[in-house]
C-alpha cells in the first residue's frame, strides 16, 4: 500500500496514529482493551443474536437473523479479502520496519507503538475488521429496529478508537472499516426489504409491545 501519490496521506495517517497511541494510561488500557474485545466476533455477535431473539416477533425473527448472518459472514469474508489485497502492515510492524517505505520519498520517524493485547504482526491492517463489524451492527440496529438505537454508533466509535489506542490499526483502517460496514449493512437491509418489505421495516411501538 505504497505509491508516491498516497505518501502524504499515509504520513498524515501515521501522525494521527502516533498522537492517539502515545496518549495512554493504565486505567484507559483496561477500558479500551475491553472495548476492543467486545468488538470481536466473540463479543458483539452473541449480543446481537440475543438482541434479535428478544426484540423480534415470531414471524419476523428468522428473516432478521438470516439478514444478520449474511451481513456478518459476508463482512468477515470481504474484510479478509481486502486485507490480503491491500497488504498494509500493522502499526507495530510498520514502525519497526523502515523497508516498508522508501527512504528517499518519506522521512522515517521511529516510534514505539503502545500495544495492549496481541501484537498481531502476522496479520494485515486495512481495513479494521472490528470497526467494520461494529458499524455494520450499529447500522443494522437502526435500519431493522429503529432510530432509537442511534447510540449504537457511539459504541461502534468507541470500538474503532480502541483499535488505534491498543496499537492494532491506523486511522484510515478504522475509517475504511466504518464506511464499509455501514454500506454492507445498508445493502443487506435493502435486499431484505425487497424480499420481505413488511419484515424489514422497524416495528411500531404497538408491535414492539406485542412481540
Amino acid at each position: 500500500m505504497k505509491t508516491a501519490a498516497l505518501l502524504p496521506l499515509l504520513a498524515l495517517d501515521e501522525s494521527v496514529f502516533r498522537f492517539i497511541n502515545s496518549h495512554h494510561a493504565g486505567i484507559f488500557d483496561a477500558f479500551f482493551w475491553g472495548c476492543s474485545a467486545f468488538g470481536s466476533s466473540w463479543g458483539i455477535v452473541p449480543v446481537l443474536t440475543l438482541f434479535i431473539l428478544y426484540n423480534s416477533k415470531k414471524g419476523r425473527v428468522w428473516i432478521v437473523l438470516a439478514a444478520a448472518a449474511v451481513m456478518l459472514i459476508g463482512g468477515a469474508l470481504l474484510t479478509s479479502a481486502v486485507k490480503q489485497g491491500v497488504a498494509r502492515p500493522r502499526p507495530a510492524v510498520r514502525f519497526e520496519a523502515p523497508e516498508f517505505g522508501t527512504a528517499a520519498a518519506e522521512v522515517w520517524r521511529p516510534f514505539t507503538v503502545h500495544v495492549v493485547g496481541p501484537r498481531l504482526g502476522n496479520y494485515y491492517s486495512f481495513p479494521s475488521g472490528h470497526t467494520w463489524t461494529a458499524f455494520a451492527v450499529a447500522t443494522f440496529l437502526v435500519l431493522f429496529f429503529g432510530r432509537k438505537y442511534w447510540w449504537a454508533y457511539l459504541v461502534a466509535a468507541a470500538i474503532g478508537y480502541s483499535r488505534m489506542y491498543v496499537g492494532a490499526h491506523f486511522p484510515i483502517d478504522v475509517l475504511g472499516g466504518a464506511v464499509c460496514g455501514t454500506l454492507l449493512a445498508l445493502l443487506v437491509w435493502r435486499v431484505t426489504a425487497w424480499i420481505a418489505p413488511q419484515k424489514a421495516r422497524p416495528p411500531s411501538r404497538a408491535e414492539a409491545g406485542n412481540r
